[in-house]
């Protein structure tokens, strides 16, 4: 009996063992479904973890340290995934995982319109695309080749596509103007400005142009010295949004600022005071004006740096300073001629490396050179023909040298 029992145990126990492992094989099967063989999500994803890929939750699973993937870069992934079991141990299992761009980058371009000259440099991509809002790298590009160089109307059509190859086109309305009219200049007028003074070369100035509303314009007076009296150049460039330009040039003189005691009526007594002593009963004109030149050459020490444009101040200064350059002498004789009622007009030289100003005079038998400053080799000019100036003009570097033309005929 005892035999039979033990019998029956053993066969209960057998039973129970096969039966635990069929129930084993069972489970094993079912955790072995536990794994998704593949898995789609858009590039981008914020989270991609191993519970993505699961059929159900299971603590122990994890991606094996050589699956590798990046949800920022489209493509397929083999991956595999490992858990833990109770009896069986760690499982591993295989899955896919394809990462897709489906979704067109989106784009914002800089500008509604373009419109550009032939002559300007062609629109560049940079130029004109101003956002991309996609979560891989883009490539950027022009639809076709544009012709930039003619005068024509056409949309500007931009290519932007990302890893996935979605495309997104944007076009702008572009308009290409043929210009070759350079800006014009006005209101640019020879100037005179005092020692020292303040001046603004682009007042009264404009440019106009037929295309560009806001052409530019440059001042080039690098040459002007404002503190030294002269006569410089300046010049006026303005260029438009085509590239044109245009050039005026002007003079600037510079002048030394007025004496302010040099009023009419003290010069014009000063110089009634020296003629007094100078001039005598019964004088000709001619005599008058050789009186007026002596005094001038003897009486005024030449001094360059002592000039001065004004005709009463160089006057003042002539007479009260007795120093001066050639415009202190010459304006001096001049008021003193003109209190004598003795014709004078003053003369220029052509300007080269300095200037130099004379009078002429007419003393009822036409115009003759008149001269008051000592010339370098003790020469004195005093009622000088046209022919004998030019004659000593030509022999000591042009010292007379001048424009006939605005002048009348000196004997």
């Amino acid at each position: 009996m005892k035999k039979r029992k033990l019998i029956v145990c053993l066969v209960l126990l057998i039973v129970v063992l096969v039966g635990m492992v069929i129930s084993g094989f069972a489970f094993y099967e079912t955790k072995s479904d536990l794994v998704y063989k593949e898995v789609y999500v858009e590039a981008g994803t914020s989270q991609c973890d191993v519970s993505e890929f699961l059929k159900r939750p299971e603590k122990t699973a994890k991606f094996t340290k050589d699956s590798k993937f990046d949800v920022l870069v489209p493509g397929d992934y083999d991956l595999k995934i490992q858990w833990d079991m109770p009896v069986f141990g760690r499982q591993t299992e295989q899955t896919v995982l394809h990462v897709q761009d489906t979704v067109a980058p989106k784009v914002t371009l800089t500008k509604d319109s373009i419109d550009m000259y032939t002559t300007a440099s062609a629109p560049t991509l940079t130029d004109l695309v101003d956002t991309i809002d996609d979560v891989t790298n883009c490539t950027i590009d022009f639809e076709k080749e544009y012709d930039f160089t003619k005068e024509g109307q056409f949309d500007i059509t931009v290519v932007v596509t990302d890893a996935g190859g979605n495309e997104t086109k944007c076009s702008v309305p572009c308009k290409v103007i043929e210009d070759t009219t350079p800006p014009e200049i006005k209101g640019v007028e020879p100037l005179v400005i005092s020692q020292g003074d303040a001046v603004s070369f682009k007042k009264n100035v404009e440019v106009v142009d037929d295309y560009d509303d806001n052409p530019t314009l440059e001042v080039d007076n690098s040459g002007v010295n404002v503190d030294k009296r002269g006569v410089y150049t300046v010049k006026y460039i303005a260029k438009d949004a085509a590239g044109n330009e245009s050039e005026v040039s002007t003079t600037v003189k510079i002048i030394s600022a007025k004496i302010s005691a040099a009023t009419e009526e003290v010069v014009y007594a000063k110089a009634d005071e020296i003629l007094a002593d100078i001039i005598t009963p019964g004088m000709t004109q001619l005599q008058q004006a050789r009186a007026v030149f002596d005094w001038v050459v003897k009486n005024i020490t030449y001094s360059e740096t002592a000039g001065i444009d004004d005709v009463l101040s160089a006057a003042y200064k002539g007479m009260f300073n007795r120093i001066g350059d050639c415009t202190v002498k010459q304006k001096t004789a001049e008021v003193m001629l003109n209190r004598l009622g003795i014709k004078n007009m003053e003369i220029e030289k052509i300007r080269d490396t300095r200037g130099h100003y004379w009078l002429l005079i007419d003393v009822g038998e036409g115009w003759y050179h008149y001269d008051p400053n000592l010339q370098l080799d003790g020469t004195l000019i005093f009622y000088w023909h046209d022919a004998d100036l030019w004659e000593y003009s030509n022999a000591h570097k042009n010292t007379h040298n001048y424009d006939p033309s605005k002048y009348p005929h000196i004997q």
